[in-house]
């Protein structure tokens, strides 16, 4: 009874684990991120790294989770001279959850043997990030700190990505996925002045929301097959259209007819 007991267990541990690995994949990556926020004239780029998971939840929709680390810079720069007033960096942690979309899976089924496959990804999280703002050469205290700003901010992102195969387990994959934060001191702070150090110094609110790209290229690899893999209805269906769409280049050649035997009278 034990024994029996055990093999009953270790059986349903064996394919529940294989059905937790259907379809999940992991993927490591590294790249650059882009910032886009208010008072920033250039040296916007830096470094990102990151890994994301997805779960087939339909053959043309996985859920998502994605994590990233990073940093972010951009400096200010005066309109007259070109002189840096004030630059800033960032250290950040971005954790999202979301949904990947994959058009080509819906249109012609799983097919093993693609080559290549785009989605579209929309994703929502939080941004961790500790920034810090100096005065640059022509600032009111040259290269030293002015200001500083850490939180917790919400955020959206969206993009899409390619993924290249190797085989049918292993793909080279490049994203590009845009995040608008809510908080708008992602670069250290979220209001300007005006007539700064004089008499008329005025302080003014910035546009709400600072934004930023990441682009990275990463390796994606897929633990089991998805479990609609072997669907007679996405086989077939995936067949059908891809046939149809790669047809053989070779010349036709006509079918010899058949000989006209000949009878022999006895």
């Amino acid at each position: 009874m034990i024994l029996l007991f055990s093999v009953s267990v270790s059986s349903q541990y064996r394919k529940k684990r294989r059905q937790f690995l259907e379809g999940l994949k992991i993927q490591p990556k590294a790249g650059i991120n882009m910032f886009f926020g208010d008072l920033v004239s250039e040296a916007r780029t830096n470094y990102v790294f990151g890994v994301a998971g997805e779960k087939e939840l339909m053959p043309y929709l996985n859920a998502r989770v994605d994590i990233n680390y990073g940093s972010m810079k951009g400096s200010q720069n005066l309109p007259d001279n070109g002189r840096t007033y004030a630059h800033f960096e960032n250290t950040f942690i971005q954790f999202n959850i979301g949904a990947t979309f994959r058009p080509i899976d819906l249109a012609y089924g799983l097919f093993k043997q693609r080559y290549f496959n785009p989605y579209v990804t929309g994703e929502l999280g939080i941004i961790q990030y500790s920034a810090n703002e100096y005065f640059g050469e022509a600032g009111e205290v040259p290269n030293t700190l002015w200001r500083t700003a850490s939180g917790i901010s919400p955020g959206v992102s969206i993009g899409g990505g390619l993924n290249f195969y190797i085989n049918s387990h292993v793909s080279v994959t490049t994203e590009l996925v845009a995040t608008k934060a809510l908080s708008d001191k992602l670069d250290g702070h979220d209001v300007w002045y005006s007539g700064y150090g004089t008499a008329a110094e005025r302080e003014e609110k910035t546009d709400a929301g600072d934004f930023f790209y990441a682009a990275t290229i990463g390796i994606t690899y897929l633990f089991d097959d998805s479990q609609w893999k072997n669907s007679p209805k996405y086989n077939r269906k995936a067949y059908l259209r891809t046939r149809s769409l790669y047809k053989s280049k070779a010349k036709s050649y006509k079918r010899p007819s058949k000989r006209k035997t000949k009878r022999y009278r006895r």
